[in-house]
C-alpha cells in the first residue's frame, strides 16, 4: 500500500520527496474521446499530476437520477490517469465554481423549501450527503492507499474569498470525506479548515503568498493550487490573452524561488462549455461563452502553445533540481550584488540555487566572484527578468566519478545521463564551472567561441557564448566516456521544442440549406399568474417564451418595467418583434401599445447561473411580473455631498474626508407603489434613512452582500411625494450603474403561459432554401444542412465551425449540443470533436433574429 506525507518542504510519496507539477483539466469539458491525447499530452510536458473538479450537476442533471457512463464516466478518467502513473488532486465541491453552471449545484436545489447554499443548512447538507454516498465509493478504488493514484481530496473550494466563514459547515463536509474512507490529505484554498492543507490561488505577488502560507500554516508545504496562467472569456468582453509565455515563464521562478513545492496549473488545458453547462459570475453580463480555452498551454483544440513549451523547459529544469527544491533552507540575504539586482538562496544538501532578480527596466550585466576567489562569474539578467544560479549540484559521471556542476549562469532543462542543454538571450554571455576530481586524462572539446581554463582541483571554468546556432562541449575520459553540454539561445530552445507539424486545412462543403419558423403556439404550455423562473417552472436550461395579453385605452408608447429578470430576452409585441432587452436584475423597454388587446412575447435564453459569488441560485429567466406605465430613474449624476451645494457624477466620485455623505433628491408625483434598486459598486446606501444596502460589485466582490445580485426591493422604503438617498461613499473611486426602477403593482401584467423553446425535436416544417441572400422578416427559426467527410478521424484531426451571419442561439451537430453562440466577441469559432462524426452529417441551427447563416465548416 503506498503512502502519501507531507512537512513543511515538501509532499513525501512512498518515502520520496516529490515535486508536485500539476495540470488542470476538466474531463467534463472534452469527449471521452479525446482523454488519452489530452493525458499524452499532459505527461510530454513533464507533469506528474492532474488535478479536476467533479461538477455534481453534470452527473446529477436530474434529481435522484445519477450518470457516471460514456462522457461522463469519473472511473475510466481515474483508471486512464492510475495507468499513466499521473498522480490526481480531486476536487468534488460540493460547489466547485468551475466557471461552471451553478457552481457545479444542481439547478433542482433551488426549488426546496428552506434552502440554503454553501453553509450549515439541514436540507442543503441532506443533499450533499446523497451527493457523498454516490460519488465516494466510485472514488475509494483510485485513492493511492487504494492502489490508485489520487493523492489528495479538496474540501469544498474557495470558501473563505468571499469572506464568509462558518466553522460549522467545513467540519461538516470534512467529516463526511473522512467518515466515508477518504484517507489521502484533504486539502483546501481559502478554506482553513483544520485537518487540511491550505493551498493559494493566484497569478502573481508569489512572495505575498508565501509569507501568509508561512505565518498562518505551520508545517504545512506551499503549494498553488490554481496558479492562473490564463483566464475566461465572456460575451461581448475583450480577448483574455494577456498573458505571455515570457511571464509565465517569470512566474514559475518566482514560484521556486519562494519554496513553493506543489503548483496546478489552472487551466493546463481548459477545453468546452458545450450544451448550456457554462457559467456566470460577479459583474453585469459575464456569461461565460462557449470556449473555456482559456488561453491555457494547451488550445481547446488540444495544440501546443508557447507556454505549453515554457511550461516544458522549466520542468524539466525542476526534475534536475527536484532535491533541492523540496528539501532546502531558505538564505534570505545575497551580497555583493549591484544595485537593482536582489538575490534568494535555496540551500540543501544535494546543491543550491541562487535566484537573481532584477528589478531595473533594462539589463544587467554584472561579474561575481565566488568567496574563495578562485573564479569569476559572469551574470546575465534581462530587465524585469530572473536568473537560477545552480551551484554543487551533480550532474553526471566519467570515469565513475560524479561530475559536478559548481556554479551555472545560464538558464537549463537539466543534466540526464551525462548531457544537458543550457541556454541563455542572444548574443549574451555566461558561465559554467564544473568539477571532475581524481580523473586525469580528460579530452575536452570546447569550440570557437567558447572559453575554458583549468582550474586546480579538478575544476574547468566555461564562458560560455549563446549565438545563433548550437554548440556542443564534449569532455571525454579515457575510456571515450562523454559528458555533453549543449549550448544555445533562447530563440533556439523554444524553437526547438516548439516545432508543429504543418497540415493542409480542409473545408468542408455544405449541402443544401432548409429553414423553419419557430413555432409560437399561445395554446400550449404552463399557465401561472406571474412569470416563473427556469427552476420552478422544472427546466435546468435552454430558452423557456412567456406570453400574455393586456388591454389599453390607447395607442401610445408605454414603459414596461421588467422588476426581475436575469437574462437577455426577445420581446415581440403584437407578433412584431420589439428588442432586445438586456439589462440584468431589472429592465425596461418602450412598447407600442395599440388600442385594446395586446399581446406580449418574451424569448428568454438561460446564459448561465452564478458560479461565484456569495448569493447563489439567482432566479433565471423572469420571474416577476411586468408592469406598465413605469419609471426608470438613472442615479449616476446629480448628487451632492453634505452640506456643499456642487452636484457629482457617481463615475467619478470626490474625494472626501471622513464618512461624509453623499446625497441625492427624487420627488415620487406619479403614485408608484414599488421600487427596484440595481447597481454596481455602492455601499451603505440608505433610501429615507432605511437600513443600508449594499448591491453587489466586482470591487466589492470580496466583501459580505446585503443585496444579492446587485438588485434590492426598496418598495417599502419609497415615500409618496420627497425621497432622498444617501450614501457612504470613503474609499469609492467610481461606479458604472445604479437605477431606480418605479412602477405600481396594480399596473402590474399577470396570467402568463409559459413554455419550452428551441427544442430541438420541434421543427417540422422545413422549407428547402434556394439562395442565401436576405431575409424577408424578423423571427426566430431553424436552418439545417448536412456536410460529408471523408477523413479517418484521429488525434490529429481538429475540426471547427464559424457562424458568420447569424445573430445568437444555439447549434447541433448529430445532435449533440456544441453549445450557445453570440456573435458580439469574443469568440468567432467553435469546436466540434471529431469524435461526433460520421460520413453524413448533420448541423442544425436555432437562431434568434433568424438571420441567415454564412457558415463555415473546416480543419484547423
Amino acid at each position: 500500500m503506498a503512502s502519501i506525507q507531507f512537512d513543511k518542504n515538501s509532499w513525501i510519496i512512498d518515502g520520496n520527496r516529490v515535486f508536485i507539477k500539476s495540470a488542470a483539466v476538466h474531463y467534463f469539458r472534452l469527449p471521452r474521446a479525446e482523454w488519452d491525447e489530452l493525458l499524452d499530452k499532459v505527461e510530454k510536458a513533464g507533469c506528474n499530476c492532474i488535478e479536476t473538479y467533479i461538477p455534481w450537476n453534470w452527473h446529477e442533471e436530474a434529481e435522484g437520477v445519477w450518470d457516471f457512463a460514456n462522457d461522463k464516466d469519473l472511473e475510466a478518467f481515474l483508471k486512464n490517469c492510475a495507468e499513466r502513473n499521473l498522480y490526481v488532486i480531486l476536487r468534488p465541491g460540493p460547489y466547485i465554481c468551475a466557471e461552471w453552471d451553478f457552481g457545479g449545484l444542481p439547478w433542482w436545489l433551488s426549488i426546496k423549501e428552506n434552502m440554503k447554499y454553501r453553509c450549515y443548512n439541514e436540507p442543503f447538507l441532506h443533499y450533499v450527503d446523497r451527493y457523498f454516498d454516490e460519488l465516494v465509493p466510485r472514488v475509494l478504488p483510485y485513492l493511492i492507499t487504494n492502489s490508485g493514484t489520487v493523492i489528495m481530496v479538496q474540501v469544498e473550494n474557495e470558501f473563505q474569498a468571499l469572506g464568509k466563514p462558518d466553522k460549522k459547515y467545513m467540519e461538516y463536509l470534512r467529516g463526511g470525506l473522512i467518515t466515508r474512507g477518504i484517507n489521502v490529505p484533504l486539502v483546501t484554498c481559502y478554506g482553513g479548515v483544520e485537518g487540511a492543507v491550505e493551498f493559494r490561488n493566484f497569478w502573481s505577488h508569489a512572495e505575498e503568498h508565501a509569507k501568509i502560507l508561512d505565518e498562518r500554516f505551520e508545517g504545512q508545504p506551499k503549494g498553488v493550487l490554481e496558479f492562473w496562467v490564463g483566464w475566461f472569456e465572456q460575451w461581448g468582453g475583450p480577448k483574455a490573452n494577456q498573458k505571455t509565455a515570457g511571464m509565465l515563464e517569470k512566474a514559475l521562478y518566482e514560484l521556486l524561488r519562494e519554496g513553493f513545492t506543489a503548483i496546478n496549473y489552472y487551466m493546463f488545458f481548459g477545453g468546452t462549455n458545450f450544451d448550456h453547462w457554462g457559467g456566470r459570475t460577479i459583474g453585469e453580463h459575464t456569461f461565460m461563452i462557449t470556449s473555456y480555452d482559456y488561453d491555457a498551454p494547451l488550445t481547446e483544440y488540444l495544440q501546443e502553445t508557447p507556454k505549453y513549451h515554457a511550461i516544458k523547459r522549466v520542468h524539466s529544469f525542476i526534475d534536475w533540481v527536484e532535491p533541492i527544491l523540496t528539501n532546502s533552507v531558505a538564505i534570505e540575504k545575497c551580497y555583493g550584488l549591484p544595485e537593482g539586482l536582489q538575490g534568494k538562496t535555496l540551500q540543501s544538501k544535494a546543491g543550491s540555487i541562487t535566484f537573481l532578480t532584477n528589478s531595473k527596466s533594462e539589463r544587467v550585466i554584472h561579474k561575481l566572484y565566488n568567496p574563495e576567489g578562485q573564479y569569476q562569474l559572469i551574470i546575465t539578467i534581462e530587465a524585469d527578468g530572473i536568473l537560477p544560479v545552480v551551484k554543487n549540484m551533480k550532474a553526471g559521471k566519467l570515469a565513475g566519478k560524479t561530475v559536478k556542476i559548481l556554479a551555472l549562469t545560464a538558464y537549463s532543462t537539466g543534466f540526464s545521463k551525462n548531457i544537458g542543454t543550457v541556454y541563455h538571450e542572444t548574443g549574451q554571455q555566461s558561465s559554467l564551472v564544473l568539477q571532475v576530481k581524481d580523473v586525469d586524462e580528460l579530452t575536452i572539446s570546447c569550440p570557437f567561441p567558447q572559453r575554458y581554463k583549468k582550474l586546480a582541483n579538478g575544476e574547468l571554468q566555461f564562458t560560455l557564448f549563446h549565438g545563433s546556432k548550437p554548440q556542443v562541449i564534449s569532455i571525454k575520459d579515457r575510456k571515450g566516456e562523454c559528458f555533453e553540454i549543449i549550448v544555445n539561445d533562447r530563440m533556439t530552445v523554444e524553437k526547438i521544442s516548439e516545432i508543429i507539424e504543418a497540415k493542409s486545412q480542409v473545408t468542408f462543403s455544405l449541402a443544401d440549406w432548409y429553414r423553419a419558423p419557430e413555432k409560437m403556439d399561445d395554446s400550449i404550455g404552463r399557465e401561472s399568474v406571474k412569470p416563473q423562473d427556469f427552476s420552478s417552472f422544472g427546466q435546468w436550461s435552454g430558452y423557456l417564451s412567456y406570453t400574455a395579453q393586456f388591454e389599453s385605452k390607447e395607442t401610445c408608447h408605454k414603459t414596461l418595467i421588467l422588476p426581475r429578470i436575469e437574462d437577455p430576452a426577445r420581446v415581440f409585441l403584437n407578433n412584431q418583434y420589439i428588442g432586445l432587452v438586456n439589462d440584468l436584475g431589472a429592465a425596461s423597454i418602450e412598447l407600442p401599445v395599440e388600442k385594446g388587446n395586446n399581446s406580449i412575447r418574451f424569448l428568454v435564453q438561460n446564459m448561465g447561473r452564478y458560479n461565484f459569488t456569495q448569493a447563489l441560485g439567482e432566479p433565471k429567466g423572469i420571474s416577476e411580473s411586468p408592469s406598465l406605465d413605469g419609471l426608470v430613474v438613472d442615479l449616476l449624476d446629480g448628487w451632492k455631498v453634505e452640506g456643499i451645494g456642487k452636484t457629482h457624477s457617481l463615475r467619478k466620485i470626490p474625494e472626501i474626508e471622513g464618512r461624509i455623505s453623499f446625497l441625492k433628491e427624487f420627488v415620487n408625483d406619479q403614485g408608484f407603489d414599488k421600487a427596484i434598486l440595481i447597481g454596481e459598486g455602492l455601499q451603505r446606501l440608505r433610501l429615507n434613512e432605511g437600513v443600508p444596502v449594499m448591491l453587489m460589485t466586482n470591487e466589492t466582490a470580496w466583501n459580505r452582500f446585503d443585496a444579492p445580485y446587485g438588485v434590492a426591493d426598496v418598495s417599502h422604503l419609497l415615500n409618496d411625494g420627497f425621497n432622498e438617498f444617501d450614501f457612504d461613499g470613503q474609499g469609492l473611486k467610481g461606479i458604472s450603474k445604479i437605477k431606480l426602477y418605479l412602477y405600481k403593482e396594480a399596473n402590474q401584467i399577470n396570467h402568463w403561459r409559459m413554455h419550452s423553446a428551441a427544442l430541438l425535436t420541434e421543427p417540422n416544417e422545413w422549407q428547402r432554401i434556394d439562395h442565401l441572400l436576405s431575409k424577408d422578416k424578423f423571427e426566430p427559426c431553424w436552418y439545417k444542412t448536412t456536410f460529408t467527410t471523408s477523413l479517418q478521424f484521429t488525434d490529429d484531426v481538429k475540426v471547427k465551425i464559424r457562424l458568420d451571419g447569424l445573430s445568437k442561439g444555439t447549434f447541433w451537430v448529430n445532435g449533440f449540443c456544441l453549445g450557445r453562440y453570440w456573435q458580439i466577441g469574443p469568440q468567432e469559432e467553435y469546436k466540434i470533436p471529431a469524435s461526433i462524426l460520421k460520413q453524413e452529417n448533420e448541423l442544425i441551427i436555432f437562431d434568434e433574429e433568424g438571420c441567415l447563416p454564412q457558415v463555415k465548416i473546416e480543419t484547423l
